[in-house]
């Protein structure tokens, strides 16, 4: 069988988006939020009969294989070869070892390393007595994959080198650091650290993070942006905790790997981290395909309250909901060692909403210090201005006032102040328009629904190009009496599928389900509206053409166009 007819068989599409987004049932299929574009009303049509999942605001998805492009960012032979992983069908690839694509060798690269650093925690004592004293055990260190970047200037480098990866490819990798070009030494990027292999969303390592085990260099180290790593999207322990994510209906975001193997131990797995590193709209936007509901739990020193309001100005004009959890310790791997019980008490809740928290801190100070007040009311109008609802600004403005000791009105009018002073003010992102398919491309689709009368595609002046063209021909093809659905005629991958989606739009507008009656005479009104505006823009066309050839002098050019307006005239008659 075809490797990917098969992976469509064993994998439905409804599978595959739900791993991206939170589906609800909407009649015989499914809509979700749109992944692809910040959508306020879910506008993602899911269709398991059709096998595609579209969204006709942003024109975005496909089949299983286009939705998998699209949001992984890869191309078609990757896409087939992830797919094929996930619904278990095997593919013979006759690509010699050699030719492997540079992100495959770097991925290989990034394997060996794991292991690798595996190997030297195993033969490190201190370091294994440094993750003893983080409360992290030889088996939740083998578990999550922690290993040991040696103290050595090229240590791993030479490693590797026997292993069989070539120089090329650790650099590529980002494992090894050539600092002149003229210099032909390889250092390593990563020493005297504890390593964290970090995944993508389907579990394959993309790169490492690296815990500090002295005071004089960074905490965290990451790999650079390569071909498997991009900071900006990934999150630490996204891939294990989905499943957890769906169930507990939100997800908890830690600051750092000992922070999540902490809550991991005491709680759930619904946790994630970010890497050490801000959270950007791309880590809101995976976030959102999961859940709505979003619990910090970051450390309670003052980078940790600043780190906690840039998510939340971040996450809130995302659309999602921001809760945080307040520990009485500086983080949650420090509080894991202590106070377990409390920790994991703490985590069962969803906290409380983070503006309550602020409000609840700002009230705690109770300060008269005319300083303090100013800066407290700086703080709440820049949260307050990142809520892009202007419902739920209202309500906190509310609540907000309270806490500030003055009006609703006059916290709305310094709000609308701040706001235009503001260099970079609030962005609300402009929902884009819905698809708009032409009237002939309407009129093909209910032939397609209706496929008892397409004989009637005799009564249309044929489309010009596209897609819309390839469809009409093979349907004019199709013999007088035989039975066929878009499954069966003749159209190549590209056609077929838009053509699926041109069925889903059709069905989403309420074309599907008529009597013959009615789809005879709504088929032949709309072969009428088809043919009257192909004549409109054939007119159109050729009369720009002829003034463009009368202005350029052009006689024999404009006696043929003179022709063919003749022949257009005729099928305006026609159509009319």
């Amino acid at each position: 069988m075809d490797p990917v007819v098969e992976i469509k068989a064993r994998l439905p599409i409804e599978d595959l988006v739900r791993g991206y987004c939170q589906l609800k049932k909407a009649g015989r299929g499914y809509k979700a939020l749109c992944p692809f574009h910040q959508d306020k009303n879910p506008s993602l049509i899911v269709s398991p009969d059709k096998g595609i999942a579209y969204c006709f605001a942003c024109q975005s998805g496909g089949d299983i294989f286009s939705f998998y492009q699209k949001i992984e960012g890869v191309d078609f032979p990757q896409a087939i070869r992830d797919l094929a992983e996930r619904a278990g069908v095997v593919i013979e690839e006759h690509v010699p070892q050699v030719k492997r694509d540079e992100k495959e060798r770097a991925r290989a690269c990034l394997e060996a390393t794991e292991q690798y650093y595996q190997e030297q925690l195993r033969n490190t004592e201190h370091v294994q007595k440094y993750l003893q004293d983080r409360g992290v055990s030889t088996e939740e260190a083998k578990m999550f994959g922690v290993g040991y970047a040696p103290d050595s200037f090229g240590k791993t480098y030479e490693a590797l080198l026997k292993m069989g990866c070539s120089r090329s490819e650790i650099l590529a990798a980002g494992l090894g650091i050539q600092r002149e070009i003229s210099d032909e030494r390889i250092g390593d990027r990563f020493r005297n650290r504890v390593m964290f292999p970090i995944e993508d969303s389907q579990g394959r390592i993309v790169g490492f993070g690296g815990r500090t085990l002295v005071d004089d260099a960074a905490k965290y180290m990451n790999s650079p942006d390569g071909p498997l790593y991009r900071k900006s999207s990934v999150l630490y322990g996204l891939h294990s905790a989905k499943e957890a994510i769906r169930a507990e209906g939100h997800v908890v975001i830690v600051e750092g790997y000992f922070d999540l193997l902490a809550c991991r131990r005491v709680w759930r797995g619904n946790v994630v981290a970010s890497c050490g590193t801000a959270l950007t709209e791309e880590h809101a936007r995976v976030i959102r395909r999961l859940t709505d509901l979003v619990v910090l739990c970051l450390d309670q020193d003052r980078a940790g309250r600043e780190a906690a309001e840039r998510a939340f100005c971040l996450l809130t004009q995302e659309g999602l909901c921001v809760h945080a959890v307040v520990l009485p310790e500086k983080d949650p791997a420090d509080m894991a060692l202590e106070h377990g019980q409390e920790l994991a008490a703490l985590l069962q809740t969803t906290g409380k909403p983070y503006m309550r928290c602020v409000y609840e801190e700002i009230q705690a100070e109770k300060s008269s210090d005319p300083l303090l007040r100013r800066r407290a009311l700086q703080r709440i109008l820049h949260l307050l201005g990142s809520i892009p609802s202007a419902v739920e600004r209202l309500q906190e403005v509310r609540k907000a006032a309270i806490v500030l000791d003055t009006t609703p009105g006059a916290l709305e009018q310094d709000l609308r102040a701040a706001r235009q002073s503001d260099r970079a003010p609030l962005q609300i992102e402009e929902q884009p328009r819905v698809k708009q398919f032409t009237s002939i491309e309407v009129t093909l689709g209910l032939f397609l629904l209706y496929p008892d009368i397409f004989l009637m595609l005799l009564e249309i002046i044929p489309p010009d190009e596209g897609h819309a063209l390839l469809l009409y021909e093979a349907m004019r093809r199709i013999p007088k009496g035989e039975s066929w659905t878009v499954e069966t005629i003749p159209l190549s991958p590209e056609v077929r599928e838009w053509a699926r989606v041109l069925m889903l739009y059709m069905e989403e507008q309420g074309l599907a389900g008529w009597s013959e009656n009615v789809a005879l005479r709504e088929i032949r009104r709309n072969c009428r509206m088809a043919n009257r505006e192909t004549v409109r823009r054939k007119q159109q066309e050729i009369t720009e053409q002829l003034l463009r050839a009368r202005s350029e002098g052009n006689r024999q050019e404009e006696a043929l166009l003179e022709v063919r307006y003749q022949e257009v005239l005729k099928l305006a008659k026609m159509a009319a």
